[in-house]
C-alpha cells in the first residue's frame, strides 16, 4: 500500500491549475489557495485588501484585490503598491518590466520584475501585474528563487472578467 501512495504522489503534476474567483474575476492558482483579508495603507488611503493564494513547486502565487474609494487615485495606489512590494524584498533597483500582449478579455499587462530577498533571508524572484478595471485593482504576484516559464505564464495569462 505504502509503495502504491509513493507511485500516486510522484504521479502528481506539482502545478495543479484551478480556477479562482475574486471580486468578480476569474483567475488560475496551481493548488488550492487561501484566502485572507487585510487593511492596508496606500498613497495616504486605507483600503480593505483581499488575498488568496497558495504555495506550490517552490513558488508562491497571490492575488489581491481592493476597491477605491470615491477620489482616491489609482495610478497612485498602484505606485504606492509597487515601492511597498519593492522594499519588502530588499530591491533597490527598479525592476525591468515585460509587456504581455491583450489576450481575448483579458488587456495588455506589464509585467514588473525584481530580485531580493524573501522574510527569510533567502535569495528571491518576482513577477508582479496591476490591473485596474474601475474602482477596483487587482494585483497577481509569483515569488520563487527562479521563475520559469510554467509557473508564470498559466498565472499571469489565465485571468478574464465575467
Amino acid at each position: 500500500m505504502l509503495a502504491l501512495c509513493v507511485l500516486l504522489g510522484a504521479c502528481s503534476p506539482a502545478l495543479n491549475w484551478r480556477n479562482v474567483n475574486l471580486a468578480g474575476m476569474q483567475a488560475a492558482l496551481p493548488c488550492k489557495p487561501d484566502q485572507a483579508e487585510r487593511s492596508v495603507s496606500l498613497a495616504g488611503a486605507e483600503l480593505r485588501l483581499a488575498m488568496v493564494g497558495c504555495e506550490a513547486d517552490g513558488g508562491l502565487y497571490a492575488i489581491s484585490h481592493l476597491r477605491l474609494a470615491q477620489g482616491v487615485q489609482a495610478q497612485a495606489v498602484i505606485d504606492a503598491w509597487r515601492m511597498q512590494a519593492m522594499q519588502s524584498m530588499g530591491s533597490t533597483a527598479l525592476p525591468l518590466t515585460t509587456p504581455l500582449p491583450a489576450l481575448g478579455a483579458r488587456p495588455a499587462l506589464t509585467v514588473y520584475q525584481a530580485s531580493g530577498n524573501n522574510p527569510r533571508g533567502q535569495a528571491v524572484q518576482a513577477r508582479w501585474t496591476w490591473v485596474q478595471r474601475d474602482r477596483d485593482i487587482y494585483h497577481w504576484a509569483l515569488y520563487a528563487p527562479v521563475i520559469r516559464a510554467e509557473m508564470e505564464e498559466p498565472f499571469l495569462g489565465a485571468f478574464q472578467w465575467p
